[in-house]
């Protein structure tokens, strides 16, 4: 008799002290989550920022110089965040001939038109990979209206069967799928508000669209590091 009222004691102790460290979790969690600043304040944070870059306008393709001070700002924001080299490494170098393809004149503008597509820039980097492909998409930036060919790839039932048809080629695997890599700043403030969402325990509200294409559907491979291809 003894024996199981020592035991029932001991059953109940324990209950209670698990009880206790479920609550001191779940207070470190929400303390954390009122030191953070709101995510409205982030994207404000990060627009702002590329609003005052230098050469810098809107649906132009981004590149990891120009991302990583964006870190530093969100550290005096009060919120360090903790992907933030597979967030840098998910953006092309800005060595990369992609990246300096679209940084002259010609190539501005053709990368501000294919941020209005769907998958837009993430077809182009597809593109730029098969043989011969930086000579192909030199001539979509020279030609008049190149950024159609893009729409076309994505948005169009041909366009996917010529997809498909260049996943054959080499290096051209997945043709039509998402590259999972960062293009635009809707796409970097997409991925921010995904580790927002884990960094405070809430499901990432809607608000910004983050494809290639401005204001277009958000694909989940974007925002899987892990799934990128190497540059």
């Amino acid at each position: 008799m003894l024996w199981k009222t020592c035991r029932r004691s001991v059953l109940a102790g324990l209950a209670v002290a698990g009880g206790l460290l479920l609550l001191a979790a779940e207070g470190r969690t929400a303390d954390a989550t009122k030191s953070l600043p709101k995510f409205s304040e982030v994207k404000k944070t990060v627009r702002q920022y590329f609003d005052q870059l230098p050469g810098y306008r809107e649906g132009e393709i981004l590149s990891r110089g120009q991302v990583e001070p964006v870190f530093r700002a969100l550290d005096k924001l009060g919120w360090h965040v903790a992907q933030q080299k597979a967030i840098v490494e998910a953006v092309l170098p800005d060595s990369d001939p992609l990246v300096r393809r679209l940084r002259t004149p010609k190539g501005k503008k053709f990368a501000r038109q294919v941020a209005t597509v769907p998958e837009g820039y993430d077809r182009l980097d597809r593109l730029r990979r098969l043989p011969l492909g930086m000579q192909k998409v030199q001539n979509l930036i020279d030609g008049p209206d190149g950024y159609l060919m893009i729409k076309y790839m994505t948005t169009t039932q041909g366009g996917k069967e010529l997809g498909q048809m260049l996943s054959q080629a080499p290096h051209g695997k997945h043709f039509n799928k998402p590259t999972g890599r960062i293009y635009t700043v809707d796409m970097l403030v997409e991925r921010l508000k995904q580790e927002y969402a884990k960094a405070t325990g809430t499901p990432a509200a809607s608000g910004d669209k983050a494809t290639s294409g401005a204001g277009k559907k958000t694909t989940a491979t974007s925002s899987r590091a892990g799934s990128r291809e190497s540059t």
